[in-house]
């Protein structure tokens, strides 16, 4: 009964990281108590949980440095865990899978194809809606004072986030889903599958290009490039079964997508309000990411060893920022209008509030992801599943999606699935 539970609980959770995060997170706690008492302990064993470790012991680490330096100041303490370290528990979604049950595994595996159908369904419907979907749903039960429409693009057209706050966040969980809907649409076409079921993937493929092209979170789509050359590279160079013929194919469907999309730019204006910020026009991010960065390397200099600390970050980038203006008088408004809440970029980010050290760890966990899906044989649909995992290390050079609570927790299921199928694979061997 007890196991039943918690399994139930980690689909729920899984699921309802499409809809909300709150949901999702009380899910999750409720399927980490029962884990807590599910017997047998499974055997964790791996340098994906070394590297955890490393990284999260650093950064209480960290916290109690500055809590000692500040003379055992409690308002130090409340600090760090009102700022980056109140996310810490989301780790839990690692561990959470791996009590998972072989023969349950299918049943995690159609948890995250639902959350993944999920996160078209409402990318597509906020596509054309102008209200905000989370909006529409939290009103039932409380009134919100937060603005509740979204950004309107052209014609009926507007910027999807589906049931999130930002278009960056659901560009994140995009990122996640995409490789999956390529492959699956590639896969399907491999195996020959009956014609209807082909064109439904390539159907789903286009839909959910369409959604991620309006949302528009180009550090997502850096992301997605990575994880979807990775898949390319496994298929053709380990796998061997993705020949010279084959890519020339793809090479011309993908030649005449861009040329039928290059027509239609100059013929719509619609199009071309989308496609635009793509290369950077009305993008004021773009120039505002390099002063809100030149802030944050004094930060990392000040203490390269513990970082300035936990929640910090807000009070002493206002600090760097300010002190540049003085330097840089003539640049003083762009130091002023840039975006603060964080670095925008995850490395220099955690560079700046923990040390030099736990952007290391991070780095190598990446790193060490990124070649576990070459050097081992996860099976294939799990594969697909989690191939984002490897363009999340590359959408944090221009994002903070390690401190998206809402991406995060998703990351740290997909990294648990991955852990419990490269499992699997070694204990088949």
């Amino acid at each position: 009964m007890l196991y039943r539970s918690y399994l139930l609980f980690v689909c729920l959770s899984i699921i309802s990281c499409a809809l909300s995060v709150s949901i999702s997170q009380l899910f999750l706690v409720l399927a980490f108590i029962c884990f807590l008492f599910v017997k047998p302990k499974p055997q964790m064993q791996s340098g994906i949980l070394v590297l955890l470790i490393l990284l999260y012991a650093w950064q209480l680490f960290s916290m109690f440095y500055h809590v000692v330096a500040s003379g055992f100041s409690l308002s130090t303490f409340l600090l760090a865990w009102r700022g980056e370290l109140k996310d810490i528990f989301l780790v839990s979604a690692f561990f959470v899978l791996q009590g998972i049950k072989k023969e349950d595994q299918a049943k995690i595996t159609k948890a995250f194809q639902i959350f993944a159908f999920l996160i078209l369904v409402t990318g597509l419907v906020s596509s054309f809606s102008p209200y905000r979907l989370s909006r529409i749903i939290s009103d039932l039960y409380r009134t919100s004072n937060t603005w509740p429409f979204q950004h309107h693009y052209a014609g009926f057209l507007y910027l999807p986030i589906g049931l999130m706050n930002t278009h960056l966040t659901f560009g994140g969980l995009l990122a996640f889903v995409f490789p999956y809907y390529f492959f699956s649409a590639y896969d399907s076409w491999k195996v020959k599958e009956a014609l209807w079921i082909r064109g439904m993937r390539f159907s789903i493929l286009i839909l959910i290009s369409f959604v991620f092209l309006l949302n528009n979170a180009r550090s997502s789509m850096l992301g997605v490039g990575i994880s979807i050359a990775l898949g390319i590279y496994i298929l053709m160079v380990i796998e061997k079964e993705i020949s010279p013929k084959t890519l020339k194919y793809l090479s011309i469907g993908i030649t005449s997508f861009l040329l039928i999309f290059t027509i239609l730019y100059f013929q719509t204006q619609t199009i071309k309000k989308v496609i635009q910020p793509l290369f950077g026009s009305e993008k004021h991010t773009d120039s505002g990411r390099t002063f809100i960065w030149d802030s944050t390397f004094p930060l990392i200099l000040k203490n390269p060893y513990f970082g300035i600390g936990p929640g910090a970050y807000p009070s002493e980038i206002e600090i760097s920022r300010k002190k540049k203006e003085t330097e840089h008088p003539e640049l003083a408004f762009f130091y002023e209008v840039t975006q603060r809440g964080h670095s925008h970029n995850d490395y220099f980010h955690l560079a700046a509030v923990y040390g030099l050290p736990a952007t290391l760890f991070y780095f190598m966990l990446g790193a060490w992801i990124v070649y576990g899906f070459s050097a081992k044989k996860i099976p294939r649909k799990q594969m697909f599943l989690t191939l984002g995992l490897a363009g999340f290390f590359f959408s944090g050079l221009l994002q903070c999606y390690f401190q998206d609570d809402e991406v995060l927790i998703m990351f740290y299921f997909l990294l648990g699935y991955y852990q419990m199928s490269s499992k699997e694979v070694e204990g088949s061997i």
